[in-house]
C-alpha cells in the first residue's frame, strides 16, 4: 500500500496531537513542535508509532531535528521513505 503525503501528514498529526502532546486544540501543520512541548523522547515515541503503523523503522542516527521540526516536515520526511522502500 503506497502512503500518500496527506495520509502520512494526518496519522502523524493525530498521533502527536492525542498521544505526545496531549492538546485539545489542533496542531497546525507548520507549528514547531519543540516549541509546543516536543522533545527527544516524543521523537523516539513517533519512530516507534511509525514503524508500527506504516512498517518502517527509521535509525535515530537518520533523523536530522530540522527535519522533523514541524508536522508537514515530519509528514515529508516519513513519506519520502516510504515512498522509496516501495510502501
Amino acid at each position: 500500500m503506497a502512503y500518500d503525503l496527506a495520509t502520512v501528514s494526518k496519522h502523524l498529526k493525530e498521533h502527536i496531537e492525542g498521544e505526545i502532546l496531549l492538546r485539545k486544540t489542533p496542531l497546525t501543520l507548520e507549528e514547531d513542535l519543540f516549541a509546543a512541548g516536543f522533545d527527544s523522547m516524543s521523537l523516539s515515541r513517533v519512530l516507534v508509532f511509525v514503524e508500527e503503523r506504516f512498517g518502517l523503522a527509521i535509525p535515530d542516527h537518520e533523523v536530522v531535528l530540522d527535519e522533523v521540526s514541524t508536522v508537514d516536515k515530519m509528514a515529508r520526511f516519513v513519506q519520502e521513505r516510504l515512498a522509496a522502500a516501495g510502501k
